[in-house]
């Protein structure tokens, strides 16, 4: 009983384990890699917090609208001031109020004024009020600002498509490149099954006497050197599946499995209205017409500069002298302000001048721009056509080699071909396979680079 029980326990460990490590791979999709890229990315998420950035500095160009409030209050004390001493005197006299207006005094009356001692010590003023300054007319600073604001919205948020567009380009050219890798060894697996096969056939053929050694040994180096390509080509998905790990952001040895479909159909799509995408959609352009835009507004806030301003104030303020008033008085007060630039050397046409060569500039990047993506999207179309061109082929070559190789091996049990021809064309069945996986690899990934170069390849919102 014992024994059974040791028996079964021992048995579930291994289940656990084996399931344990069956459950601890990760199968993901390419939609899978992208989603879990995109979370991860650094350079995303700091776009995101620009993006945050450029909204809150808007919200803090719309408070330009409204009044400003603000208190104020200041303390001066003094300590050790000498007293006030006023001797008395007899009061002048006039002979009319005009000479006394006049200070001709004719003489001294019996009137006694009496003088005055005032022993004050220190002195403190204190000075409080509150102020409310509404602008009425800037030349139309706020309402610039306020659209440079916008502008910078729109930027930040197109700053952030740009680098999704790169996290999902990158992201599918290391899943890809993972796929092509383990397509090959599968194929390289199957080639070694194949000369392993031959080399059985011509071991055998030679223990009879039907073949010499040197036809044995051919075979038998033909396969050493597939079974290193093999161990390279192993050694090279670790190395294809740590890059990919990297931009998932998790740890680089982490064994993850793709799932993906290794005979896709390929159809080729639309290739023709890509320029007219690009021109409406590529965000590239779309920031160079912001920018262009900003140094329109900076040119107007330019002018503003030299323009009249109005501004209105109420303000709400107490005087208090301690030690000689004993109450504060609050007093309102109402102010107007009109600030007209006269004459300054001829400054403001000078900066406007130099503002509007910032709006060229902006202009003749974004032809200059326009250009270059019109030229890269005409690349793009040729690159695709190329790889939908290049599948095409390679499924005839697959298809031919196949046959090829079966009619050969047809011909080689009968005698009538050799072993270098049985070896040439396994080898070029191996080399056509590895040829359509590649082109359908890169096909896919210029299907990403399509949608990107169009403008087409947009961060969800609901992931803003």
């Amino acid at each position: 009983m014992n024994q059974l029980l040791k028996y079964i326990a021992g048995t579930v460990i291994v289940l656990l384990t084996v399931f344990g490590n069956t459950s601890a791979q990760k199968v993901m999709t390419l939609e899978d890699c992208r989603e879990q890229a995109v979370a991860f990315n650094k350079e995303l998420k700091n776009a995101a917090l620009q993006n945050r950035e450029a909204q809150v500095n808007q919200e803090v160009a719309r408070t330009a609208y409204l009044p400003s409030v603000g208190f104020s209050s200041s303390l001066m004390h003094r300590p050790g001031m000498d007293g006030i001493n006023m001797p008395g005197y007899f009061l002048p006299t006039a002979d009319s109020e005009e000479a006394a207006l006049n200070g001709d005094f004719s003489g001294t009356s019996d009137v006694w004024n009496p003088g005055v001692n005032i022993d004050l010590g220190s002195l403190t003023l204190i000075n409080s009020g509150f102020e409310v300054t509404q602008a009425i007319y800037a030349g139309g600073k706020i309402r610039y600002s306020n659209q440079q604001a916008d502008a910078g919205v729109s930027i930040a948020d197109m700053a952030l498509n740009m680098k999704y567009s790169e996290v999902i380009e990158q992201t599918d050219q290391a899943f890809w490149q993972v796929a092509t890798v383990e397509e090959n060894i599968k194929i390289a697996e199957e080639y070694i099954k194949m000369l392993t096969e031959l080399e059985d056939q011509m071991t055998a053929m030679y223990e009879v006497g039907l073949q010499p050694a040197s036809e044995k040994l051919r075979v038998t180096v033909q396969k050493n050197e597939a079974d290193l390509n093999l161990i390279k080509a192993r050694n090279g998905l670790k190395v294809a599946k740590m890059y990919l790990n990297q931009i998932l952001g998790q740890p680089l040895d982490t064994e993850i499995q793709i799932s993906h479909d290794a005979n896709p159909e390929v159809k080729l799509f639309n290739l023709e209205d890509g320029l007219v995408q690009a021109g409406s959609k590529r965000n590239e352009l779309k920031i160079l017409e912001k920018q262009k835009e900003i140094s329109e507004l900076d040119a107007k806030i330019t002018r503003a500069d030299y323009l009249p301003t109005v501004g209105v104030s109420a303000q709400y303020t107490s005087y208090w002298v301690k030690d000689l008033y004993e109450e504060i008085d609050f007093q309102p007060m109402l102010a107007a302000q009109v600030s007209i630039p006269i004459f300054q050397w001829g400054q403001g046409k000078k900066k406007q001048r130099a503002a509007q060569l910032k709006v060229q500039q902006a202009e003749t990047d974004l032809q200059h721009t326009n250009d270059l993506i019109n030229l890269e999207v005409m690349q793009v179309k040729v690159q695709v056509e190329e790889a939908y061109e290049s599948i095409l082929l390679a499924q005839k070559s697959v298809a031919e080699a196949e046959e090829s190789m079966n009619e050969t091996k047809a011909s080689f049990e009968v005698g009538l071909n050799t072993t270098t021809d049985m070896l040439n064309a396994q080898a070029q069945w191996v080399q056509a396979k590895a040829q359509l996986t590649q082109t359908i690899a890169s096909f896919e990934v210029l299907k990403t680079r399509w949608q990107s170069v169009t403008g087409n390849l947009y961060m969800p919102e609901e992931e803003k």
